[in-house]
């Protein structure tokens, strides 16, 4: 299915040559990607907020060439599946749309779900979220979700109080919004005028964002996405009736349904990520022997999504740190999601890998007893009855 003309968005853009003090104008008006280009109007990439939060020391004067980030484009007339997949690809919220050698425009990712809206029908909210997730509290400090953060490969975070109520959401990305007005003006004396503040001792309160978006687990995927449009946010909280955070769903987690070709059958497994080349395939064969091994349990079909992030500032031994993120979706509308890390893609897989077997054959083992339970129940209505 090609993508209609109507989806596509207007972005904002600067030099490559301009101080990064100019792009912070831009992200106090709560824009969230200003694409690069130079005085020939050549593309050359963008610039976000993460990829300032990402900097240890942040100068006001530096130019934007230093932290622009490299990403895919795609055609006006490219598949919404093709599309999905770029934006995944490069851990990015909107892709560059290349007509003739220019520019013309993005295609977001809420909108390319919504065009997709077919793939979700009658789905519910609980078939497709991540449950249990990872929480704060406001206390905790802008350095310790930082550490949770990467520990868990997650971006974003209910923030919830010692009864477990839900009072907002926050990522590490937010400490822009302190780092931003703390740069000077002006560029004070010696060889640099380096902003050496970094607020890791704030406490997640003073970074969360009390407006979340959420919903119950019995709602329709098609509503979420609704909600996820309309507040311009990327993750949904799913609470109870007593808004206790029990998942959260992602604009990621979405456009993984969007990534996949047509008609594919059995299951489609992708790997996302810091993963060599020479690497690939012994990873998606360690992830294929998974899913036929529980296939019985889980079901004949659906996708294994592999999602691994390294960290080359992390050794041990020689081999770099890595985050691996298993998501698996069924067709018997089952969810599982495991993460882990390690030192080396294989080591971080396999402990993944093991901790989703672990996952499967817990909840296969809960459904026995449940049915059990349900057999031992009705035995002695039946005796009552006598």
């Amino acid at each position: 299915m090609s993508t209609e003309l109507s989806i596509v968005s207007e972005y904002t853009s600067i030099n490559l040559d301009e101080p990064l003090s100019k792009v912070f104008e831009y992200f106090k008006e709560n824009v969230r990607e200003v694409l690069v280009f130079d005085e020939k109007s050549v593309f050359f990439g963008y610039l976000t907020k993460k990829n300032i939060t990402r900097q240890s020391r942040i100068q006001p004067n530096t130019k934007v060439s230093n932290l622009l980030q490299k990403v895919p484009t795609v055609k006006r007339n490219s598949s919404v599946d093709d599309i999905a997949r770029a934006l995944l690809s490069a851990k990015i919220n909107t892709v560059p749309i290349e007509d003739e050698g220019k520019i013309i425009g993005v295609f977001r990712d809420i909108d390319v779900i919504r065009v997709s809206a077919a793939l979700f029908k009658d789905k519910t909210v609980k078939d497709m979220m991540t449950p249990n997730p990872i929480c704060v509290s406001p206390d905790t400090t802008a350095a310790r979700l930082i550490a949770i953060s990467r520990t868990n490969n997650i971006s974003r975070a209910p923030v919830v109080d010692e009864n477990n109520y839900l009072l907002g959401i926050v990522s590490p990305h937010d400490m822009a919004e302190l780092l931003i007005p703390s740069f000077p003006t002006k560029q004070t004396r010696g060889d640099r005028s380096a902003v050496q503040h970094t607020p890791l001792v704030a406490p997640v309160k003073d970074l969360m964002t009390e407006e979340v978006v959420s919903c119950k687990e019995n709602e329709l995927v098609l509503e979420a996405i609704s909600k996820l449009y309309k507040s311009n946010h990327k993750t949904l909280i799913i609470i109870n009736e007593e808004n206790h955070p029990v998942g959260v769903l992602t604009t990621t987690d979405l456009l993984e349904t969007v990534s996949i070709p047509p008609q594919t059958e059995g299951y489609y497994v992708r790997v996302i990520g810091d993963v060599d080349d020479e690497d690939m395939e012994p990873i998606i064969e360690m992830g294929v022997d998974l899913v036929k091994k529980f296939a019985s349990v889980i079901g004949n079909s659906g996708q294994l999504f592999i999602h691994a992030k390294s960290i080359p500032k992390k050794k041990f031994r020689g081999f770099v740190l890595y985050q691996i993120r298993l998501r698996i979706s069924t067709d018997k509308g089952h969810t599982y999601v495991a993460k882990a890390e390690g030192y080396g893609v294989y080591s971080a897989h396999a402990v993944a890998l093991d901790r989703l077997e672990r996952e499967i054959i817990s909840e296969r083992e809960l459904a026995i007893q449940s049915r059990q339970s349900g057999s031992e129940r009705y035995l002695l209505d039946e005796l009552e009855e006598v």
